[in-house]
């Protein structure tokens, strides 16, 4: 989903994307194992100062004429100066814990709780707030029963305009896709827009019930804040 959503803020006029721009860095200060940790570290900026230049604005976006939208793991900004997202707007996107279980377990056999970001997002949420600067809160299940709504939410929240292109994208791999596309884009791939879809029901594996159990109260904080 939040591929999807990169694709979709991508099909805006003036407007860049960034595929994940810190996750070279999150790999190495962490030594994370993920399938698609070679290939990421053999061309994403691994050192923080580069990781966080990469996401420096051009001329024209800094000075409004454009839009940058970069896509993150609540997990990859632990570790960085957060002044360095002071002057940033926020949106934090979030699905049922089942479901990123279910998505995770595909790729590692026991995901945890840093690393499916309940508890990161909340206490952004909190520490946003609290400094003035409150995210927008997307709920994926609502996102994805009435995409275009939502979508328009988003776009009010942010002080942008609705832009129809936003529904619809081609499919296939798209140029600004970090080098994990392969492991990760798959279902995305196959899409070629937003599509009205009920939530999925996944059943959470007996080994990952106390994970889940966790993520739950996390889960019902950020539902609250939802739009």
């Amino acid at each position: 989903m939040s591929t999807a959503l990169m694709y979709s803020f991508a099909q805006r006029e003036h407007t860049r994307v960034l595929d994940e721009p810190l996750y070279g860095h999150f790999l190495v200060r962490t030594g994370a194992q993920r399938p698609d940790r070679e290939a990421t570290l053999a061309t994403w900026p691994t050192d923080a100062n580069t990781a966080l230049k990469s996401m420096e604005p051009t001329a024209e976006e800094d000075a409004g004429g454009r839009l940058l939208f970069c896509k993150h793991m609540a997990n990859h900004f632990e570790g960085l100066p957060w002044s360095a997202f002071e002057g940033h707007r926020h949106v934090l996107l979030f699905r049922n814990p089942a479901a990123v279980m279910s998505s995770y377990r595909a790729h590692i056999e026991r995901p945890s709780m840093h690393d499916v970001g309940y508890a990161l997002q909340c206490s952004l949420l909190e520490r946003l707030t609290g400094a003035g600067n409150p995210p927008t809160v997307v709920c994926s299940d609502r996102l994805q029963a009435a995409p275009e709504k939502v979508l328009r939410q988003l776009c009010g929240a942010l002080g942008l305009e609705w832009s129809p292109a936003m529904m619809k994208w081609s499919p296939g791999p798209r140029p600004e896709d970090g080098p994990w596309a392969p492991w990760w884009y798959r279902g995305v791939h196959a899409s070629s827009g937003w599509e009205v879809r009920p939530p999925i029901a996944c059943d959470v594996p007996d080994e990952l019930t106390d994970l889940h159990h966790q993520c739950k109260g996390h889960y019902d904080t950020l539902l609250q804040h939802s739009i």
